[in-house]
This record gives C-alpha cells, sequence and structure tokens, in this order.
C-alpha cells in the first residue's frame, strides 16, 4: 500500500473515533431544551416504613426533583469540598436554590433491598422566573401538598365598610383571590368562612394576633393567611380637566402579609398604590382598590412561589414542640440525637424551655410529615416520642422515658 494512502486511512480512522468519541460523550450530556433549560437524569431515594411503599415513593420522587434541580443550578459539590466547607455549603448553597422542574417523567421505581425505594426520573429542569410557568407552578404547589389560603383583608371605601364574614367579599378580596386562582392556588371556601369566623376575631387577627390567627385557621383549614387592610379615599386637588369634567381623583393603598397560620411566620410582604378616577367616588374607589389589589397579588405570588421554591429545593423550616421534657439536660440530649437520627436535618435552633416544654427549630431538606412520621419510628432510648399534632410546618411531640 501506498504511503500516502496509509497516511490517509490513518486519518480518517482517527476522525472516526473522534467523532464516536465526541458523539458518546454527546450522548452523555443533559439535553438542552430551551434557553435557560435543561434536562437531566436524577435519582432519589425514600424509606418504606411500616411497609408504606406509596409514602416511600412519594419521598423518593420529591429527592429526585430535588437532586434534579441541584445538578443544574450547581449545588452538587464534591465531597471533599463538601467535607472542608461544610458550614458554608450548607449555610449559602443548599439554602438558596434557584432552579425548579418545569417537568418530569418517571423512568424507574425499584426495591433496594426490604427498606428503601429507589425512583428515577428524567426532568425538565429551568433557571430564572417561576411566576408565570403554570405547568410549574401547579408541580410547585403540589409539592407542598397544596396549601390551603384564605385572604382576611379589613377594606375601607371611603368611609365604607366591608367585611367578609359579613357580607360577600369585598373588592381586594375578591380581586386577589381571582389572580391566585389563576395560579393554581387553593382557597378555603368563602361559605365556610361566613359560617365559622366571628367580627371579633377576625378583626384581632388583622391587628396581629397570632395566637387568633391560629385559631381562625384550625377552624377553616386554612394553611396560609393572606392578612392586612385596604383604604380608597379622595384625592385632594388633582388635574383641573378632571375637576371640569365633574370627576373624582381617588386613591387606594392596600398593605398585606402572607403568614403561616401554624407558627406565626410571615414568607411574604407587599405594600401597593393606585389611583382612579370617576363622577362617583365609590366607583373611583373600588376602581383603585382593584387596581391596588392586582398589583399586590403579582407581588405577593411571586414571592410566596419564591419562598416555597427554596423550601422545596433546598431546606424548610420546621418548629418542633417538645412536651414532657424531664430537664433540660434531656432537651439538650434529645436535640443532638435528631441531627443523626432524622434524614435530611441541617441545623436545630433551640429557641425556647420553660416548665418542661422545649420549642425548637429544624432546618430540614424534606416535609413535615416525613420529619414527623422518622420521629415515632426511630429509636430514641432512652426516650419514647410520641406525636400530638402536626401541621403543614410545625409537630407537637411528648417524650416520656422507657
Amino acid at each position: 500500500m501506498k504511503p500516502y494512502l496509509n497516511r490517509s486511512l490513518t486519518v480518517l480512522a482517527r476522525t472516526f473515533l473522534l467523532f464516536c468519541l465526541l458523539l458518546g460523550f454527546s450522548a452523555q450530556q443533559p439535553a438542552p431544551t430551551g434557553e435557560d433549560e435543561q434536562e437531566v437524569v436524577a435519582k432519589g431515594m425514600g424509606a418504606i416504613i411500616a411497609g408504606d411503599e406509596a409514602k416511600a415513593h412519594d419521598d423518593a420522587l420529591a429527592n429526585a426533583l430535588r437532586n434534579a434541580v441541584e445538578q443544574v443550578v450547581g449545588t452538587m459539590v464534591q465531597s471533599d469540598v463538601l467535607v472542608q466547607n461544610y458550614q458554608v455549603v450548607e449555610d449559602r448553597i443548599y439554602s438558596r436554590t434557584s432552579g425548579y422542574v418545569k417537568s418530569y417523567q418517571t423512568i424507574s421505581s425499584t426495591k433496594r433491598g426490604d427498606n428503601i425505594l429507589e425512583v428515577t426520573i428524567r426532568a425538565v429542569v429551568k433557571k430564572g422566573d417561576l411566576q408565570n410557568d403554570l405547568n410549574a407552578i401547579g408541580l410547585l404547589i403540589s409539592q407542598k401538598n397544596k396549601p390551603r389560603v384564605m385572604v382576611l383583608v379589613e377594606e375601607h371605601n371611603m368611609d365604607k365598610y366591608y367585611y367578609a364574614y359579613d357580607v360577600d367579599l369585598n373588592t381586594t378580596e375578591t380581586e386577589l383571590t381571582n389572580k391566585f386562582l389563576e395560579k393554581g392556588f387553593t382557597f378555603v371556601d368563602k361559605n365556610v368562612i361566613a359560617g365559622k369566623l366571628k367580627r371579633e376575631a377576625v378583626l384581632a387577627a388583622l391587628e396581629g394576633d397570632q395566637n387568633m390567627a391560629r385559631a381562625i385557621a384550625q377552624q377553616t383549614g386554612a394553611e396560609v393567611l393572606i392578612i392586612g387592610k385596604a383604604a380608597a379615599k379622595a384625592s385632594s386637588g388633582g388635574p383641573a380637566v378632571l375637576r371640569e369634567a365633574g370627576m373624582v381623583s381617588c386613591q387606594a393603598t392596600i398593605n398585606l402579609r402572607a403568614v403561616e397560620a401554624d407558627n406565626g411566620r410571615i414568607i411574604a410582604t407587599t405594600s401597593q398604590q393606585a389611583a382612579a378616577a370617576h363622577i362617583d367616588q365609590m366607583t373611583g374607589g373600588t376602581q383603585a382598590l382593584r387596581k391596588a389589589a392586582d398589583m399586590a397579588a403579582e407581588d405577593l405570588t411571586r414571592k410566596i412561589l419564591e419562598n416555597w421554591r427554596s423550601e422545596v429545593y433546598g431546606s424548610s423550616s420546621i418548629q418542633l414542640r417538645v412536651l414532657n421534657v424531664p430537664s433540660f439536660t434531656d432537651l439538650i440530649k434529645f436535640k443532638n440525637m435528631l441531627k443523626s437520627y432524622i434524614r435530611g436535618v441541617q441545623n436545630i435552633y433551640q429557641r425556647d424551655y420553660s416548665a418542661n416544654t422545649g420549642l425548637l427549630e429544624l432546618e430540614v431538606r424534606g416535609s413535615t410529615n416525613q420529619v414527623a412520621e422518622e420521629l415515632v419510628t426511630k429509636d430514641f432510648t432512652p426516650y419514647q416520642v410520641q406525636v400530638v399534632n402536626t401541621s403543614a410546618n410545625s409537630i407537637v411531640i411528648k417524650l416520656s422515658m422507657k
């Protein structure tokens, strides 16, 4: 064979080999699905407790979704880096996730031994604004166990008072409810509100009485309360052309906060103003309130979703109240056991101890239900744990000595 032919075949062979290597490499890479989207394959594991494989599948899926987001946003770090900079990683990376799952498909579900279920998914992860991605919002709300929302707003429109528990929903409440419903949020039925709430209780909650807000939530089944005040009044002055046309300029101001009903934690706040002009003061005030409520709804929606995104794909805060604690020393011992015994616990903060009752705040990469289940199934010798009550963001337990 001629030398030049030999060299040509060698070049072709090398080119073909390089092409195959590149092809194989690209096949292993996550497929880009859009400018800010990436498709990844992720695995998650859930513990099979008391033979409940369905619950284990839910836990494994949640773990897989979280791992998918971590792959894309870069929160997966090398083990040596994690060991050397553990606290920095925990505080600054895991708690600030900036991606979310737009859609996913389950590839497989496999048992690993008798106690572990492994789920593999193919997920489309997106970076950026979550607010208008309705599919992703629906998935996120589902991952948060579809928290039920209730709106309580004291509205003054030209010195007229409207109460949701007295007559129909006022303008602000109506607009807020409609905007949140468009995003897929679940609301407590207004007829239930009207039938169970008393005027004094609502006014106390509006003024910041957390115990009353918690009582209202327990009566109605709401996990998130949107509480605040709205007022509309005629503006002094205004453009001369409006006054000459016999129109009144009206100004509306709305201040709202979204609160987790079971622990009182504020997850979002907003303050908005809007103006409208009309020949009738009441109509002008209503229009101004509607505009301000629309802006408030957009702002609150964005902030609530961002908060939930960080909890679902990062870490969430769970309030753990421990009753019947024998001594302060026992509380410290039990607190130290939690981080080793409960999956996903990152940090534990001691908030209070008095009258044999301790209050702990747990930062957890998991759900309240998962923590509650592990509290009653794990062996905390010499302590026996009894779960007294659970809600969306808090757990009450009672300790006894074995």
